[in-house]
């Protein structure tokens, strides 16, 4: 009986102690654990603090740069607005001084108007000379031209030259020189005035470009450059009318060929 007893006992302890035993593991693995935990805790607490830091070091950046974007701004407001209120002067000045450009543009043309009427006036009272002949000339245009078909009818070239020549002097774009100026570059051609042919001729083609008598006035210009030595215009001249089929171009132009 006592020994059963004894055995008894003998378990009940064996049992506290193994218990005991898997307790103090258990603890001891939790310790570690929350150890761990700890640690892990402690990491992400720095790195928030971390985080926390440099967001904060973002966040005064980002003040600073948009305080001086602002003075910058402003900055920038201030000298746009002293330019605007500058350029403003200027134009103004400028407005001004194309104001007074244009008041005495306008007093020197009424004054140059006064001086040609002036000229006019005194030109038409004087005489023009034309193969020692004084010629009173008409004064008013459309005089002139009936004064220049009344000699052409009546024979007198010379005298019928000289008021073409004033009437081109006169009234160089009007549309009548179309067929004065032909008749005056042949006159100067055949009187051997050949500079003063090629002079009328080529004041024809720029004022008339595809007249009827661009091609006589090009024979002419052709004529007379080679008569005073001008080859490069003789040779352009011919050359333009052979390639026309233009009467005798194409001796003319073996002539100009020839020409140094």
């Amino acid at each position: 009986m006592k020994f059963r007893i004894a055995c008894l006992i003998a378990l009940i302890s064996l049992a506290f102690c193994s218990t005991g035993f898997v307790c103090a593991s258990r603890v001891e693995q939790m310790e570690a654990d929350i150890a761990a935990l700890q640690l892990q805790f402690a990491e992400i607490q720095k790195r928030v603090n971390n985080d926390q830091t440099q967001l904060t070091e973002m966040i005064l950046r980002a003040d600073r740069k948009l305080e001086e974007l602002g003075s910058s701004q402003t900055e920038t407001h201030d000298q746009v607005s002293q330019q605007n209120v500058q350029l403003a002067l200027e134009l103004e000045q400028s407005r001004n001084e194309l104001a007074a450009m244009r008041g005495r543009l306008d007093v020197q043309q009424k004054a140059l108007e006064e001086m040609q009427a002036g000229m006019q006036s005194v030109m038409s009272s004087m005489s023009s000379t034309s193969g020692g002949t004084n010629v009173i000339l008409p004064n008013d245009q459309e005089s002139l031209y009936r004064f220049i078909e009344e000699n052409k009818t009546a024979g007198k070239a010379d005298i019928a030259q000289t008021a073409m020549v004033e009437y081109i002097r006169r009234y160089p774009t009007d549309g009548r020189n179309e067929q004065l100026l032909p008749q005056v570059a042949s006159n100067c051609s055949a009187n051997g005035n050949h500079r003063d042919a090629i002079s009328y001729a080529t004041k024809y083609l720029q004022l008339f470009p595809k007249g009827e008598s661009r091609n006589e006035i090009i024979y002419i210009m052709g004529d007379s450059g080679l008569k005073i030595g001008n080859c490069d215009l003789a040779k352009k001249s011919f050359a333009t009318l052979q390639a026309l089929n233009y009467k005798d171009a194409a001796a003319r132009s073996k002539e100009a060929a020839s020409c140094k």
